[in-house]
């Protein structure tokens, strides 16, 4: 049985780049562009009782910012494992990404390697 990850990400390169690494290993991908697409296949993933492995979390995205995004599904799921996902590596968010209940972060660009190092510690390989 394969895990599922969801990329919440709006620029569509960097998402189907993410896709494609995660896909390369084994894993299920949902992509969604924005907070509003993602809270719902979030919630819809955890109500057909196939919730998602990972979430990796754009901090910059259009309508609300990814901060507020992790805060609506950590609300649906206080168990959610979140990566930061961000080109921002200065950004307080990046910093503190621990306190704020993330569990990893990726600064982009990143590297498959950096990406498999992020889903090990999270046991995710």
């Amino acid at each position: 049985m394969s895990k599922k990850a969801l990329v919440i990400e709006d620029n569509e390169l960097v998402s189907e780049t993410l896709k494609a690494m995660l896909e390369f290993l084994d894993f299920e991908v949902v992509v969604a562009e924005d907070g509003y697409k993602a809270q719902e296949k979030f919630k819809s993933a955890i109500e057909s009782n196939n919730p998602f492995d990972v979430v990796f979390v754009d901090l910059v995205l259009p309508e609300i910012p990814g901060s507020e995004v992790f805060k609506k599904l950590k609300e649906i799921d206080p168990d959610i494992k979140a990566v930061i996902s961000s080109g921002y590596s200065d950004d307080t968010s990046i910093k503190e990404y621990e306190e704020l209940g993330f569990k990893g972060v990726l600064n982009k660009p990143y590297t498959i390697e950096e990406l498999k190092e992020v889903l090990k510690k999270l046991d995710l390989l």
